[in-house]
Parts: structure tokens; C-alpha cells; sequence
């Protein structure tokens, strides 16, 4: 599991800036402020000596933007800002932890639902009208359209009326491993299987290409869906958030 643990740090530099620090990296973008993925700051627990020293950094960088310091532990460090936690109060900073359930497609697809699933690989203004727009979530516009820029994009949409209302999409890295980045449906055509369908796209081409895949669910109802998909649960890991408390 450990190259899908490194790329869960690693993929916002597939859609916002990334500016390494000898403790980890600072990601920024300052036109999608409202997306925590695209601004925040990793950070390595064995590549810090003076962790007050790298607070203080942080948030320096984030508050003379502007914006608000949001820090990520390496999901490599399972459990560590429950460590830290005092020292992140001392610095400002309010932190919990995350169990993060992690599963692996390693079986074919049993989801039956059908909808009109289609491959997607430039943005259309379409998208962000009935997609992101309608579900709620406009900060995802910026995100999905710089992802399609990229050739290593898998970008499916779900389409009612020829209008497309629900999107998956996930990347392939430079070791051939998928990571599922975002499941989205607008919020008048959920509960309609379209979620269902579009994993099975997904996953189903993932299974064809011969492409490792594994990703973590949000909550009981994806954990259902991705286990009808073919995932199967591996490991729980702790992650470690934290956000400016001043």
C-alpha cells in the first residue's frame, strides 16, 4: 500500500501549485481559495527538527496571502498530529484525526445499475452548470478543469437529458498506481444509482488496463457502493488535519 499512501500526499500537484520546503511541501492556489485540497500545507514528521519553527512558517506563508493555514500530516504518519496535538494548540492551531479506511480493487464489478456513463477528456462549461454548480460545490470547477488538463486524467460522467449530472475521476501516476480523486453527483439526481454507475465505469476500466486502484470512502454509503465495485477494505489509517485557530 505504500505507493497509494505516497500519493494520497502527493496529488494535489496534479491541480494547484506545489512549493517544496525541506519538511514537506506548501500547496497554494490562490484563485480556488475555498478548496482545502489545493491550499494547504504537508508536512513529514521525520523531516522536521524544530516543529514550532515550521508552524510559525506556515502559517507566516498562509496569512500574508490572505488565506488560512490548514496543515496535512503524511498519511505516512499514521496517528502523529494525535501526538502533537498540544503543540499545535501552543501554535494556533486546532487539529483532530481522520480514520481513514483504506480499500483495494482486487474483483469485478457486481454493481448492475445502468446509466449513460461517457469517457470525458476536455472540460465543457456544461459541467460546471449541471454538475458542480447544481451539487453545491463550485470550488470543484477550478480542481476538475485543471485535472482534465492533464493526459493522465480518468475523468467518466454520467449524463440525464444529455447533460451531464455526475462525475468519478481519478489520475494514473508515474508507477501505473490509480488513485480515485472525486465522486460527485448533482444533488437533484441522487439516490438514482448514478453513483453506482459511474464506479462501475470506473473500476471496469481500471480492471481492463490493468491498473492498481485504491482509494479510502467517505462514510458507509461510498463504503457500500466500492465494495460492489469490487473493492475490498485493507487497512485503517489515522490521518491528521489542522486549521488556524486565531
Amino acid at each position: 500500500m505504500h505507493p497509494f499512501y505516497q500519493e494520497e500526499d502527493l496529488f494535489p500537484r496534479e491541480f494547484t501549485h506545489a512549493i517544496e520546503r525541506p519538511w514537506g511541501v506548501i500547496y497554494h492556489n490562490p484563485d480556488n481559495p475555498d478548496s482545502y485540497d489545493s491550499n494547504h500545507a504537508l508536512i513529514y514528521r521525520d523531516r522536521i527538527d524544530n516543529l514550532p519553527a515550521v508552524l510559525k512558517e506556515i502559517a507566516d506563508f498562509y496569512l500574508s496571502r490572505g488565506g488560512r493555514p490548514i496543515i496535512y500530516q503524511s498519511i505516512l504518519d499514521d496517528g502523529w498530529f494525535g501526538e502533537i496535538a498540544d503543540d499545535l494548540a501552543a501554535a494556533g492551531y486546532r487539529s483532530w484525526q481522520e480514520a481513514q479506511h483504506w480499500m483495494l480493487l482486487d474483483a469485478d464489478s457486481r454493481i448492475t445499475e445502468k446509466a449513460d456513463v461517457r469517457r470525458v477528456t476536455a472540460w465543457t462549461d456544461d459541467l460546471a452548470i449541471h454538475l458542480y454548480e447544481a451539487a453545491g460545490e463550485p470550488w470543484e470547477i477550478a480542481v476538475a478543469k485543471r485535472q482534465l488538463e492533464n493526459p493522465n486524467t480518468l475523468y467518466f460522467a454520467a449524463y440525464v437529458d444529455d447533460k451531464p449530472v455526475g462525475a468519478i475521476y481519478g489520475h494514473v501516476n508515474d508507477e501505473g498506481i490509480c488513485r480515485i480523486d472525486y465522486l460527485l453527483v448533482a444533488t437533484a439526481h441522487r439516490g438514482k444509482g448514478l453513483g453506482r454507475a459511474l464506479t462501475h465505469a470506473f473500476v471496469t476500466h481500471c480492471r481492463k488496463n490493468n491498473i492498481p486502484c485504491a482509494l479510502w470512502p467517505d462514510g458507509d454509503t461510498p463504503r457500500r457502493i466500492y465494495e460492489e465495485a469490487g473493492f475490498r477494505y485493507v487497512v485503517t489509517m489515522m490521518a491528521g488535519r489542522a486549521s488556524w485557530n486565531q
